[in-house]
């Protein structure tokens, strides 16, 4: 295995028991524990809590599968798909005959039955999952304790015990979690004791072993095989490892193993490396970089009259290395140190040595209480950066972008959305006054009816949860509610934890709320249940005493159509090809019918509604004609080109900026509310937006038109000026299969309800924005589940933060646009992406439940509009209603380009529009501009 190419630009050096710990490859705050002697039981503790498992472990043979917990796993995956809804708590009353007659009735609280049921169901698979793999490939390792050790399936004596101990146990299938990722993990290297589960899969061999197991079927392998167990990408923060590498241990995996598995590494830095490296440089790659280990010590030096440098080295030359005498090598042990790290001390010595006599007599006693802050500081800011609520917690939930909490390190102003959500309230409304200024008397008339009696039945409901960015930043997201649960939801929060945004017709609600008087009650959630309280006779009889609300469905309601495709001819005809209204008759005669023509434009249903006056009808009718003439047609290139005079007469391309062939960025006109410019990718997208601008040139901003872009599905980017350095470039991450089945396999409804929890996942991600942003199929699916606030926001803090996404050159030095953007594995996932494999070693097809984005937009279908027209819709309706009525199956890309092939006149006509467009915009904006 070759070493990993470590980049050390953005990671971490932290000096703690004495020693000096770096990392190649995790940047997030952590709390170093000390060595210890002797393998012990980490879960020997009476009072179990997740958070004490999710700093990094000392390698150890039993315990190093700790180092995979996550610390933040999403449960939108169908092995974890009963844990995405926290219960109801409900009150149950018990009876049993009393020792000296009668019946004793008793209150008590639990989980419902069928959730207790559920979450035992998922524990029982994953303990047994990880029983086989361990089995079969003979991995060593001691099994955590299971969740229901926490007595979820139990009464307990109040309704806070009960919510407490089911939301250890909840947190608790995390650590599973990491047990599970470290034995599969493992697996890819060994050699099973039996001969390979199945030739000729193309799955795993822990994939295929365990489909052979009757308690495990394709539907929860195809989960697991998406979900945070089998992640192992930087998007997938994990606990971390710690050991001395250069102290070897022959059970112990290389360290490319780990780095391979995205697991954060810590290593000690002491003179024993450092000499290492000097015999064998090969270990180059393994050097931390001085600058580092300087920021460490100055801010371990910078204790506040403290001279703390100067005790260090004063203390080893007098008193040696003994730590009864010597308190200050529970600070730094320069008996170990390197090179570079004794004579920076040293140097720091020098320069304290007068304030070395005023504090010499009480300075054993300061260091104490400096150690003592210190500690605390450490293990807090430690345990705040692996703290977050995991992912998927509503059974109503479909995500939406995340925005920034805790932004340390992101210029103010690149910053998405502020550090709370009053900064996020503040910047939608900025927005939305910007859009105000375009409304029609109609959206204008419901906005105002929305203020007076705002609705929750067919408004749209979110709820916001914490998560965590790749780098280890706390976020929030808005996580949209099905609406089938819209009531039960809304009425779940008093008053004040709501906020209703007319413009939108959306609510907001979280617990911390503060909108209007504030309902102080609540329950208290202390409390802890050992179990030995709860203990009822066998035949007891329990009996709800009221009926739980009924939680809402995990469905994928996708049945609803969206309405905001274009049903203006004149409209479509005006901004996306360039006929300009009332301009009369030209004399090209009209090949086709205004019906046909309509059609070809992606118009479907109802065509008599969409007529217009006769002298109108005639002039659009003639021009599309000469659009769809090919081009160098002398008398229709003559009447396009007319309409290209009058543009280029109206906006001032000069304003536009063109860095490369396939990108125009728009920085006008300027908005208040964003501190992004608008990017498109092609000539016919640009002229577009120049158009729709020109409409009304007065009361437009960036916001207004990306506004305009979103809800035509045309896709566009949201940039962002940001400075970079060389090596940070487009994020890249090649398709690689997660899911399979065999080609003979019976795809059902239950198939497509896993794959979109998959999609689910992805879109609720930071990046999940860059979705919508794409526009075509894959912007449309996540219409389902992202909101425009998550765009029109601006990029994400994967992107103001650690720089992931789309990067590339603006022309001005080392600043390059940057916008979220999606790998090819995240859209596989949107799409619904199998890999069936058949009884032929190497013969594998690829298949998806919607058509991947380069198949929509193939020359050879009929969808590659601009915009997400009426036939658009149409087609991704019939998709729905094939797979929710039983006849729908994935396809393959050759089946799905045989299903969208469109009418010859359709991909005609936007063949050669693009290509009059791209002539156009290469006259006015060259590249270079």
């Amino acid at each position: 295995m070759a070493p990993p190419a470590f980049d050390y630009s953005n990671r971490r050096v932290v000096i703690q028991h004495g020693s000096i710990f770096y990392s190649p490859n995790c940047s997030r705050p952590v709390n170093i524990p000390q060595e210890p002697v002797h393998s012990s039981d980490p879960f020997r503790w009476q009072r179990l809590d997740v958070s004490m498992f999710k700093q990094p472990v000392w390698w150890d043979q039993n315990w190093a599968w700790q180092s995979f917990i996550p610390l933040a796993p999403s449960f939108l995956f169908a092995p974890f798909e009963p844990l995405c809804a926290m219960p109801r708590i409900e009150e149950v009353r018990f009876s049993f005959p009393a020792p000296s007659g009668g019946m004793v009735t008793q209150i008590r609280f639990r989980l419902p039955e069928d959730d207790i049921r559920r979450w035992l169901w998922a524990e029982d698979l994953l303990v047994k999952a990880a029983y086989e793999l361990r089995l079969r490939y003979s991995i060593p390792g001691n099994t955590p304790p299971r969740p229901s050790s926490f007595h979820f399936d139990r009464a307990h004596k109040s309704h806070p015990i009960a919510k407490r101990m089911a939301c250890l146990a909840r947190d608790w299938f995390a650590v599973w979690m990491g047990y599970l990722s470290f034995i599969i993990a493992k697996s890819e290297n060994r050699v099973a004791k039996t001969a390979p589960a199945d030739p000729s899969s193309a799955a795993p061999d822990w994939y295929s072993y365990l489909l052979k197991q009757p308690e495990f079927d394709e539907l929860w392998l195809n989960g697991l095989s998406q979900s945070a167990v089998c992640t192992f990408d930087w998007k997938t923060p994990r606990a971390g490892i710690i050991f001395q590498w250069s102290v070897n241990d022959r059970d112990r995996e290389p360290i490319e193993w780990y780095s391979k598995h995205n697991i954060p590494l810590w290593f000690i830095w002491s003179n024993r490396e450092e000499q290492a490296i000097r015999n064998n440089t090969d270990l180059n790659f393994l050097r931390p970089p001085d600058d580092l280990i300087r920021e460490a010590l100055n801010i371990l030096f910078a204790a506040p009259g403290l001279p703390l440098a100067g005790l260090i080295i004063q203390k080893y030359f007098t008193l040696g290395d003994d730590p009864i005498t010597n308190k200050t090598i529970e600070f730094l042990r320069l008996q170990y140190a390197p090179t570079f790290v004794f004579e920076y001390t040293a140097k720091r010595f020098v320069n304290q040595e007068a304030l070395l006599q005023e504090t010499e007599a009480t300075a054993d006693a300061r260091l104490e209480v400096f150690k003592v802050s210190r500690d605390n500081s450490i293990k807090a800011t430690a345990h705040a950066a692996s703290s977050y609520p995991y992912h998927g917690l509503s059974a109503t939930a479909a995500p939406h972008a995340a925005l920034s909490v805790q932004s340390q390190g992101v210029p103010a102003t690149v910053r998405e959305t502020g550090r709370n959500y009053n900064e996020f309230f503040a910047a939608r409304d900025k927005r939305q006054q910007e859009m105000i200024k375009l409304e029609s008397a109609v959206d204008r008339q419901r906005r105002e009816s929305r203020e007076q009696k705002p609705g929750v039945v067919n408004a749209t409901l979110f709820e916001w949860e914490k998560t965590q960015s790749s780098g280890g930043l706390e976020l929030y997201k808005r996580v949209k509610v099905n609406k089938k649960a819209n009531k039960t939801v809304f009425h779940s929060y008093r008053s004040h934890q709501r906020l209703f945004n007319a413009f939108s017709n959306e609510w907001d609600l979280r617990e911390d709320f503060q909108f209007g008087i504030v309902d102080n009650t609540s329950y208290s959630d202390d409390g802890y249940d050992s179990g030995n309280d709860d203990v009822y006779p066998v035949n007891t009889v329990s009996q709800p005493t009221k009926a739980p609300p009924s939680a809402a469905p995990m469905d994928i309601d996708m049945g609803q159509s969206w309405c905001e495709y274009s049903r203006a001819p004149l409209e479509t005809m005006s901004l996306v090809y360039g006929y300009i209204p009332h301009t009369g008759v030209n004399d090209i005669p009209p090949t086709l019918s205004w019906e046909r023509m309509l059609n070809f434009m992606g118009f479907v249903r109802n065509l008599e509604e969409l007529d217009v006056g006769k002298p109108e009808r005639s002039a659009m009718m003639n021009f599309f004609t000469a659009v769809l003439n090919a081009v160098g047609t002398y008398k229709s290139d003559k009447v396009v080109a007319k309409n290209f005079e009058n543009l280029s007469l109206l906006f001032q391309f000069e304003h536009v900026r063109r860095p490369s062939e396939d990108l125009f960025v728009f920085s006008s006109p300027k908005s208040d509310s964003c501190c992004w410019v608008l990017g498109v990718h092609s000539a016919t997208a640009a002229l577009y937006v120049c158009r729709y601008i020109l409409e009304n040139p007065m009361a437009h901003t960036i916001v207004t038109v990306a506004h305009r872009l979103l809800d035509r599905g045309i896709p566009f980017r949201t940039l962002l000026p940001l400075t970079c350095s060389p090596r940070q470039v487009t994020i890249t991450e090649p398709y690689v299969p997660r899911s399979y089945r065999l080609s003979d396999h019976t795809f059902t409804k239950a198939d497509f309800d896993v794959a979109m929890l998959a999609c689910r996942s992805v879109l609720s991600s930071p990046q999940g924005r860059a979705a919508l942003l794409q526009g075509g199929i894959v912007g449309r699916i996540a219409r389902e589940y992202v909101s425009k606030d998550g765009v029109l926001g601006g990029p994400s803090i994967e992107v103001t933060a650690h720089r992931v996404g789309y990067l590339v050159p603006s022309g001005d030095n080392n600043v390059k646009f940057c916008d979220d953007q999606l790998t090819a594995n995240e859209v596989a996932i949107i799409c619904g992406t199998y890999s069936l494999h058949t009884p032929y070693k190497g013969q594998v097809a690829v298949w998806t439940w919607f058509p991947p984005p380069e198949v929509w937009v193939h020359n050879r279908t009929g969808c590659h509009w601009l915009d997400w027209t009426e036939r658009c819709e149409d087609i991704f309706q019939r998709i729905l209603t094939g797979i929710h009525d039983g006849t729908g199956r994935p396809r393959s890309t050759t089946q799905w380009l045989t299903h969208l092939r469109g009418q010859n006149i359709s991909r005609v006509l936007v063949k050669h529009n693009d290509v009059r467009l791209q002539q156009f915009m290469d006259a006015m904006v060259p590249i270079g501009q």
